[in-house]
């Protein structure tokens, strides 16, 4: 033994034991084995270091000093115990040879694995027809398509782009213009007709976002061409295309191109192009950055293909100077033809909201205030009544976490920092400007009145603070100023409500209406019937035309359209025409002609999300009524409250849509507002961006066997640089996962399959699973619930979140898991939806309009995208009951979403009523909506889909603050696991684990061969927990998670050949048998879970869409259904 390296060690061993942040060390030294087996009985006779733990390096080049949750001796019953014993027999009879040659196929290259990637061979066809076909057919343009044509803003630029197209240069042309410049579709035409007149081969690949704008796109280009699609234009979809050899120009997505990369035909078919046009670069998608990076990296590999870029931004100088001397096109707005108001700029009428609560706003609140305020000799006690009446009592549990606990750290401290940051948030949220403590019942201006601080006053005031709003025992601010009428504060507040009286009676009316409109009616929540009054006006007493009511997303969309069927329902000359991204494909074939059926005279078009440029007459817009809202990109961490603006719509949508008002523009947000949020935007300028690990992956799977050393020097020197920290904790949780092979990063069958289903590595992993496991359907409805997004009305107050917590405590029957709620309502709806009573069933689960049709068809879509990779079979073969054997079984439901959303997987700290991370580096806490409180757990396990962080700095805490700040991130749809879940299913298919089943002893047993199987051994798995079992057990675990990564792997490599085996039936039998057994130990829940839902087709979601809508059984694809439908 080396005694300088055993003390150097023991120092380490110290070191990491005595600081709890502190997870692994790496000693990069090569460490006797003597001297490692004495530490290892230090470190196993002191209770002190049971956390800790030494092993060596995955190249033994060294040592790692690590800590890890302790798990503990993992607790069995009497009839596990007999089950790990026959587990024992089995090993010994199990045929080993047949299943390891099964298990370890040599290593497939890439394109040898059996997933099909997307495939172009419609355009390898023979070379003389070929040849033939590659010059555009003549088209022959209507009058009314020629005149409408003409009127497009781009048709102005239509010689310079001509010319650009005939120019033969490398570097790519960008084309800029707003979503009513009809650039998406012109150049379509441009270049189909350039090619004819010169009689030039075209071969021509557009590229979008969204499913919904390809189809919408192509179907268009036909109409105008009095063509049908799929002869000249055609399009291609992941799971569905119409595409045939004669196809000049074909639509598809980004991710259809990023997965044609991946083949031979797809290769070949880059060769072909002729032209390629990639729409809405300015989007910033991390898939688009993706693939302008792509492109700029393959651009020397065509040099014949011309490559055109589109954006609906006027400023990218940093895309020219990416791609090199670029040619860039500007296109002018057109402008307005209709001069409605000859004075008015543009001839177009703006109304704010302020102007719109004067003249149109109905409620209830509004109307007092407007009543009231002519003879009120003191406005801001008026509004303070008001706002007190109709305002919301309590609001939900993270917006009073976050506000209560800035307002502590504002009374306790000796200075005016907190309220910096209280400010700064204020700032985006000046509907909480009077917000109230809710046990001190102070506000921020009494705190600051209080304290004295002149500065804060005139600061809370400016932004709506009202001084004469009571807290306890009727004490409003000005009662908070010590000396009364002589402090400076009190002063300034009693001149506030005179400051209203001197200013124009008309604007400070105005002005007190959007104050208390906001402190009653959240601005980052869509107010329904405010929209419905104002479309409703237009209705009533405006001239007949268009109007565009822009909404954040599809749900918000579809209640708009339930409401004013309600409220216009007597109107039969009033149209509707709904847009947003989940609309279907036949509905999609169908809105290609516009609603203007005869005697309509309004039509009201309802969009959610950038999809101007899919409405043909966008140039046509007589009223816009815009909310200036926005989906959250990365979801609200409390709803009704915004750190960043990313919930507000940016400036130039907002300049976009007054521009496309032809007579009337209504802005549901106050003047200016857009542009101040803008002005102090924290985030605004930061450079970097955090990559997901699915956008890595794709990267990594496109990029292989590139000239490039690494994917960390791609993503340095793409479009838009990644954050190298980023980079690395995706290549490392995708080695964890076994997506791909490290150190050369060589993508696995696993990581194209992850790909191929694109919905996030995790989920994908666990619909795999669910496949193995045979228990498809709950694990399908589970993965499509989260691909469509949060399925409640997230409540803005405490009386709307403890609503919903009843109702999900009724449904999760003991599972603890968020996964299962979901389950027991999409049956429900299922149930509610044949009776076509699913419209009170909705209402009364607080669901979003919507949401379960959403789901239902993401359900179609998934099962489409398994079929084509061949996993599920369809017709006289299918196999969907077989997949389904065990669905019934919610213990390998749950099984598969741990061993899916694994790593992702907290320890409950019951002291201290959170959860750590392994190795408690981090700390989080339990959404409020979740049913997986910490309280209540069963086990301390806990799996997660996803997680939140509040990005607002809230600060350190004062040493005199009472309270203890809760964590800033937070878990969401979580599922409890036991500890035999974690043992048996999680990190068996990591690389290396086949062999090693990802367990390691701290000491081998004393008699291992002999009578030494009842002696108790310690072990970790994953490097992350220790648990302490028998010896004999440990084997049988050991053995079930070899196996288990062994099946896994081969699965993903075929399987359906996987699924044949009689091992895989045998073995998952054994592990549902020892999980049923220790759920039922735990008192768990073990719902039998309704696998058969009624409803197999798509949906409609768009102007068909309603609750009572008859849905009629139609036969399986088998039997002549569609390629979308489902058969199980």
């Amino acid at each position: 033994m080396d005694m300088n390296d055993f003390l150097v060690m023991q120092v380490f061993l110290k070191f990491v034991r005595d600081n709890a942040y502190v997870v692994k060390l790496h000693v990069a030294k090569k460490i006797n084995q003597s001297t490692v087996t004495v530490l290892q009985n230090l470190v196993e006779c002191d209770p002190s270091y049971r956390a800790v733990w030494i092993l060596p390096t995955e190249k033994d080049d060294g040592v790692i000093v690590l800590r890890a949750a302790v798990g503990g001796e993992a607790p069995y019953t009497l009839a596990t115990e007999e089950k790990l014993k026959n587990i024992k027999m089995l090993m010994k009879k199990w045929d080993n040879s047949t299943i390891q040659s099964a298990s370890k196929p040599s290593p497939p290259t890439l394109f040898e694995i059996f997933v099909p990637c997307a495939s172009w061979t419609f355009w390898s066809i023979g070379q003389d027809l070929a040849c033939r076909g590659n010059v555009p057919p003549n088209c022959y343009y209507d009058q009314a398509t020629s005149l409408q044509r003409c009127q497009l803003p781009v048709s102005m630029r239509f010689g310079k782009i001509l010319q650009t197209l005939l120019m033969d240069t490398p570097f790519p042309f960008i084309i800029c213009g707003g979503p009513d410049s009809g650039k998406r579709t012109e150049i379509v035409h441009y270049i189909l007709e350039n090619c004819r007149r010169h009689q030039a081969p075209c071969r021509t690949l557009c590229v979008l976002h969204d499913e919904v704008e390809v189809m919408a796109a192509a179907e268009r280009v036909c109409k105008e061409r009095n063509e049908q699609i799929g002869n000249t234009i055609g399009y291609k979809l992941h799971i569905n295309s119409q595409v045939s050899e004669m196809n000049n120009v074909v639509f598809c997505t980004i991710q259809t191109l990023l997965l044609s990369l991946l083949s031979e035909s797809g290769q070949k078919m880059l060769i072909q192009l002729t032209h390629l046009v990639v729409d809405s670069v300015d989007r910033g998608a991390s898939d688009m950055n993706l693939l302008l990076s792509l492109l700029k990296e393959k651009q020397h590999l065509h040099p014949t293909m011309k490559l055109i870029l589109l954006s609906s931004s006027s400023v990218v100088p940093t895309l020219g100077k990416f791609f090199g001397e670029s040619q860039i096109v500007q296109v002018p707005h057109n402008p307005p033809s209709v001069r409605y108001l000859p004075s008015k700029p543009h001839g177009v009428e703006y109304y704010y909201l302020d102007g719109i609560l004067d003249r149109i706003c109905k409620h209830e609140v509004i109307q007092k205030m407007k009543d009231h305020l002519q003879t009120s000799q003191n406005p801001l006690k008026l509004m303070a009544k008001l706002q007190v009446y109709y305002g919301p009592r309590q609001l939900n549990r993270n917006v009073t976490r976050i506000m209560d606990q800035l307002l502590l750290k504002c009374w306790f401290a000796s200075d005016t920092k907190p309220f910096v940051v209280l400010l700064r948030l204020l700032a985006h949220n000046k509907h909480l400007v009077d917000y109230q403590n809710s046990d001190t019942r102070m506000s921020a201006l009494m705190i600051a009145g209080a304290k004295g601080y002149v500065g804060v006053v005139r600061d809370l005031l400016a932004i709506g603070a009202n001084p004469y709003l009571v807290g306890r025992k009727s004490l409003s601010a000005l009662d908070w100023c010590t000396a009364g009428q002589q402090n400076p504060c009190w002063q300034i507040m009693n001149a506030a409500h005179r400051a209203e009286l001197s200013t124009s009676v008309a604007g400070s009316r105005l002005a007190l209406l959007c104050q208390l409109y906001h402190k009653v009616y959240n601005p980052y929540t869509v107010d329904q019937q405010l929209v419905v009054d104002v479309v409703v006006h237009i209705c009533k007493s405006c001239l007949p035309g268009k109007i565009l009511v822009t909404l954040p997303d599809f749900s918000d969309v579809l209640e708009c359209y339930e409401l004013l069927q309600k409220s216009l329902g007597t109107c039969k000359r009033i149209g509707f025409l709904i847009w947003h991204r989940l609309l279907t494909e036949e509905e999609l074939k169908d809105y290609t002609v516009h609603p203007e059926g005869e005697g309509l005279l309004y039509v009201v078009i309802l969009m959610a999300g950038p999809l101007l440029e899919l409405v043909s007459t966008v140039g046509s817009i007589d009223y816009v009524v815009d909310t200036g809202l926005k989906v959250h990109p990365g979801g609200d961490y409390a709803k009704g409250l915004c750190v960043d603006r990313a919930c507000k719509a940016s400036v130039e949508t907002s300049n976009l849509l007054k521009w496309l008002a032809q007579r009337k523009c209504y802005m549901l947000y106050p003047m200016g507002s857009l542009e101040e949020d803008h002005a102090t935007d924290p985030h605004k300028g930061c450079f970097f961006r955090a990559e997901p690990p699915e956008t890595v992956l794709k990267a990594v799977l496109c990029r292989h066997q590139s000239s490039c050393s690494s994917v960390e020097i791609f993503f340095d020197t793409a479009l838009i640089p990644a954050n190298a920290t980023s980079i690395t904790s995706s290549l490392e949780l995708l080695d964890e996962i076994g997506a791909i092979e490290r150190p050369l990063q060589v993508p696995t069958s696993l990581g194209l399959l992850l790909v191929h289903l694109n919905v996030g590595i995790h989920l994908g992993k666990a619909l795999l699973y669910s496949v193995l496991f045979r228990c498809l359907d709950p694990i399908l409805t589970i993965v499509a619930a989260m691909k469509v997004g949060n399925p409640f009305i997230e409540p803005l107050d405490e009386k709307g979140e403890s609503e919903l917590m009843q109702l999900k405590f009724t449904l999760h029957n003991r599972t603890y898991s968020d996964c299962m709620v979901v389950l027991r309502l999409y049956q429900q709806w299922t149930q509610a939806k044949t009776l076509q009573t699913d419209g009170e069933m909705v209402q009364n689960s607080h669901l979003k309009v919507g949401y379960m049709e959403a789901l239902s068809n993401a359900r179609v879509e998934l099962m489409s995208a398994l079929r084509l990779l061949g996993i599920v079979k369809c017709g006289r073969g299918h196999n969907t009951e077989e997949l389904n054997v065990n669905s019934s079984k919610w213990v390998l439901v749950k099984g598969c979403l741990a061993a899916g959303l694994y790593p992702q997987l907290v320890i409950a700290d019951y002291k201290n009523n959170q959860l750590t991370t392994s190795g408690g580096e981090g700390v989080c806490a339990v959404h409020p909506l979740s049913v997986a409180q910490v309280e209540n757990l069963p086990t301390k396990w806990v799996v997660y889909v996803r997680k939140q962080e509040l990005l607002l700095d809230l600060g350190e805490q004062g040493q005199e603050e009472p309270v203890q700040c809760t964590p800033k991130t937070q878990i969401c749809d979580n599922t409890v696991i036991s500890d035999w879940t974690l043992l048996l299913i999680c990190g068996v298919d990591r690389p290396g684990a086949q062999e090693t089943g990802a367990l390691e002893l701290r000491k081998p047993p004393n008699n291992a061969d002999g009578d030494g199987e009842q002696e108790l051994v310690e072990f970790i798995v994953d490097r992350k927990y220790s648990f302490q079992l028998p010896h004999g057990y440990y084997r049988a675990v050991l053995w079930i998670r070899c196996k288990l990564g062994h099946l896994f792997r081969s699965f993903t490599q075929n399987p359906l050949k996987t699924l044949e085996r009689k091992q895989t039936t045998v073995l998952l039998n054994k592990i549902a048998e020892i999980l049923q057994l220790e759920d039922a130990s735990l008192m768990l829940g073990n719902v039998v879970v309704d696998t058969r839902p009624k409803i197999r087709n798509s949906l409609p979601m768009g102007t068909l869409w309603n609750y009572a809508h008859y849905m009629m059984e139609q036969s399986s694809i088998g039997e002549g259904g569609t390629p979308g439908s489902s058969s199980h």
